[in-house]
């Protein structure tokens, strides 16, 4: 599977479960498919029955019987992938993705964007971290020759993406349960 169609959910951000339909925040980051920005789908499902990557699906798509979820539940449970398993930890697009995790983390960053409207600090260090996240892909674009749809992948949702929905509703979800 190509890296352009991946991206990574963060430990800390926010994200709709799909098995339950319920907001949660993440307690450990995965990787999956990405979805585009109209829907959270995968985009290689078309209509019932007709997949586009059906002999490469991944083992999520394998398990998945709508009629009975249960072995898609449990494999949600256990044994999902993340960046440690896609991107050699020796490599220096591994240290570029420390150093992103460390300066942009997705909890902090929602943290801060609810605290920002009566916390001039908190306002300042999250617009610090929008503008490092916004410049650091940039650069990893233009310096460490990273294609513009690898960077979900090495550092998730672009900052501003994840914070947004607390930006407009101000409202924080519970936290997932290991």
């Amino acid at each position: 599977m190509p890296r352009t169609v991946l991206v990574t959910l963060r430990q800390g951000e926010t994200v709709r479960d799909n098995v339950t339909g319920r907001l949660m925040t993440l307690s450990r980051e995965l990787v999956r498919i990405a979805g585009s920005h109209a829907s959270p789908a995968c985009p290689f499902f078309r209509e019932p029955g007709d997949c586009l990557i059906h002999g490469q699906s991944p083992a999520e798509c394998r398990a998945l019987f709508c009629a009975a979820p249960q072995a898609l539940m449990a494999m949600y449970q256990e044994n999902r992938m993340a960046r440690p398993d896609l991107i050699p930890q020796a490599s220096p697009h591994w240290e570029l993705v420390q150093i992103h995790e460390q300066r942009c983390p997705a909890g902090e960053a929602i943290r801060l964007c609810l605290s920002a409207p009566g916390d001039p600090g908190a306002a300042a260090a999250l617009a610090e971290m929008l503008r490092f996240d916004a410049a650091f892909r940039e650069l990893c674009v233009e310096k460490a020759a990273m294609a513009p749809g690898e960077l979900g992948l090495f550092f998730g949702r672009p900052l501003a993406g994840i914070i947004e929905p607390f930006a407009r509703k101000r409202v924080m979800p519970r936290v997932a349960k290991d």
